[in-house]
């Protein structure tokens, strides 16, 4: 027996409309698709109101996107001289450049009255919390009359945006200061041993606690 071979019947006018309109249930032609977004961009830009808002909105979005392009690019160099710093174990706090000065406030709590402050944010490198070395900012709050409300430490690259690229220009004096602080340390241990090793400052002392021989 002879099987007799398929054949492919095109659609008839009436399916192939079927078709198409199942199409456009789906999602649409891609021509629709750009009118109605189109027309939605139009309809945000006209809920703006005025063009300069909206030329200041697009000015906003560049500034926005350049910054945080130079934070990214901040936090990464601060996190390579943190490495090395910290590889070459200095076992010294330094604090250098003041970052930011600012007046606050400061509340204890929610029934105590704000209070006048002074926000003084210093550049360090330092021991943090979890005995964790590394560049640092010291946050110092202050009242007028000279009451300390706050004082803590925290690693630059965990820090505010706007403290890490403050911080950028003073990453070189700090590794200088770091350096000082731990070559001083070894000249005052290397003098001292060379004065206990002199026979002029030596002490000899004869017989014992129990009396001469």
């Amino acid at each position: 027996m002879t099987t007799a071979p398929a054949q492919i019947v095109p659609p008839s006018a009436g399916t192939a409309a079927g078709l198409l309109g199942t199409t456009q249930q789906l999602g649409g032609s891609p021509e629709r698709k750009f009118k109605m977004k189109n027309g939605t961009k139009k309809h945000n830009e006209k809920a703006l109101g005025a063009p300069e808002l909206s030329g200041l909105l697009e000015r906003l979005d560049v500034a926005s996107r350049r910054l945080n392009s130079q934070a990214e690019e901040a936090s990464r160099r601060i996190q390579a001289l943190e490495q090395r710093l910290v590889e070459a174990e200095p076992g010294i706090a330094v604090w250098g450049a003041t970052l930011l000065t600012e007046q606050a406030t400061f509340q204890a709590d929610d029934t105590k009255a704000p209070e006048a402050a002074e926000r003084v944010v210093t550049l360090g490198f330092a021991k943090v919390k979890k005995d964790k070395w590394g560049i640092a900012v010291r946050e110092v709050l202050k009242g007028k009359n000279g009451r300390l409300f706050a004082d803590e430490s925290t690693l630059l690259h965990k820090a505010e945006r706007h403290l890490r690229l403050l911080a950028m220009p003073h990453l070189e004096a700090l590794t200088r200061q770091v350096v000082e602080a731990v070559e001083g340390q070894t000249a005052a241990w290397a003098d001292d041993s060379e004065e206990q090793a002199d026979p002029e400052h030596a002490t000899l002392t004869i017989g014992s606690a129990g009396g001469s021989s």
